[in-house]
């Protein structure tokens, strides 16, 4: 399959073998249907099929694969012959942590949840974090005088909404990072695992956020002017108590259980989206070939299969024509397409990449992976 040319980024898969592939099908669909493969683990390169049915697709924007959360106002349109689709982008999906998650590294299951809710660290997160786990917000709200008094004095604010008598400066700034658990199951050489991450988010109670409204576009802003405008805003509150923010129960909506559930299912459905059609394992060496275009140096990355590694695509293929694949190297996508028919070759050519640097990489460690396993 050899895109057109106008195609910025095409994945092809080149039939180098000889032989009717119509004859083929007929002698051997039944047996290749009828094998049973393991789960595979991702290696440093992968060719990684996904569901269009699962709410994600590939993109192509800018010359690169991404994998996002389709959504009608965003989704682009579907190129000529059925491979990547180009547009724009609304939620990128992180293919990288994706990838680090289903090898089971609890490690990046967090920051993989937190980008899939729109919950990663930006420039509005405080300067000092302060952490405090879930499991201990849970104590001091349950009545650990310890660990409430210890929130009380690092929120600088009771937990009935009423603000105390002095400000402490640092609350102010910082507020609390929330610290909770999520848990995911990944199939995991064939075994359904449950693996839990850990997830944050700043919070600080409304008043602290009004106090900073008063001051945040000055200049020269000095303690005594914060402590200030704290006993500003703690007056309004004291004069109008029945419009204040209960702590408590602002704390407790974002420890419940229902909510890490909710945020773990968002990271579920993209896993289970994702198949490791071949991983490095199942290679046995890749090449690629530079030439000129009209849009400048273009280059073709051949990857030689293992006969399991050929045997694995060719199933997956013919299971799932339409279906979209995604190569990655070292995480990163460097190629998209759509399957528009079963993939019975051992050799696979990925078509038309303008990144040489990238291919390159790719081609690296494959080589290097076969090094290694013929030692």
């Amino acid at each position: 399959m050899a895109l057109r040319k106008s195609t910025k980024i095409a994945l092809g898969f080149a039939l180098l073998t000889g032989g009717s592939y119509a004859a083929y099908q007929v002698i051997t669909d039944q047996m290749i249907m009828g094998e049973k493969f393991s789960v595979l683990t991702p290696g440093d390169v992968n060719v990684v099929g996904i569901d269009p049915g699962a709410g994600y697709r590939i993109v192509v924007a800018n010359q690169m694969a991404q994998l996002v959360q389709a959504q009608t106002d965003f989704e682009g349109k579907d190129s000529n012959e059925g491979g990547a689709t180009e547009g724009a982008i609304k939620k990128r999906v992180p293919v990288k942590e994706m990838l680090q998650v289903l090898r089971g590294d609890a490690a990046k299951l967090g920051p993989f949840v937190m980008a899939l809710n729109d919950m990663s660290e930006n420039d509005n997160w405080p300067p000092e974090r302060v952490i405090w786990k879930a499991e201990d917000l849970r104590k001091a709200l349950d009545g650990d005088k310890t660990l409430e008094a210890k929130l009380v004095r690092d929120l600088n604010m009771n937990l009935d909404g009423m603000p105390l008598r002095t400000l402490r400066v640092s609350s102010l700034q910082n507020g609390i990072i929330v610290d909770t658990p999520v848990s995911v199951t990944v199939n995991l050489n064939g075994k359904q695992t449950p693996i839990v991450g850990r997830v944050q988010e700043p919070y600080r109670p409304r008043l602290m956020r009004a106090v900073e409204e008063n001051y945040k576009d000055k200049p020269d802003v000095t303690r005594e002017m914060q402590a200030g405008y704290y006993a500003n805003e703690a007056q309004a509150l004291l004069e109008k108590p029945e419009g204040r923010e209960v702590v408590r129960e602002s704390i407790e909506s974002r420890i419940k259980e229902s909510l890490a559930k909710q945020r773990a299912a968002a990271a579920e459905r993209v896993l289970k989206s994702a198949t490791i059609v071949v991983s490095d394992a199942l290679v046995k060496g890749a090449s690629y070939r530079t030439y000129d275009s009209t849009s400048g140096k273009l280059h073709d990355l051949t990857v030689d299969l293992t006969d399991e590694g050929r045997r694995r695509l060719w199933q997956f293929s013919k299971k799932r024509v339409g279906t979209q694949l995604l190569l990655t190297a070292e995480g990163i996508p460097i190629a998209a397409a759509r399957i528009q028919h079963p993939l019975a070759q051992g050799e696979i050519t990925i078509t038309q990449l303008p990144d040489e640097v990238l291919v390159r990489s790719a081609v690296e460690l494959l080589n290097r992976r076969k090094n290694v396993a013929q030692r």
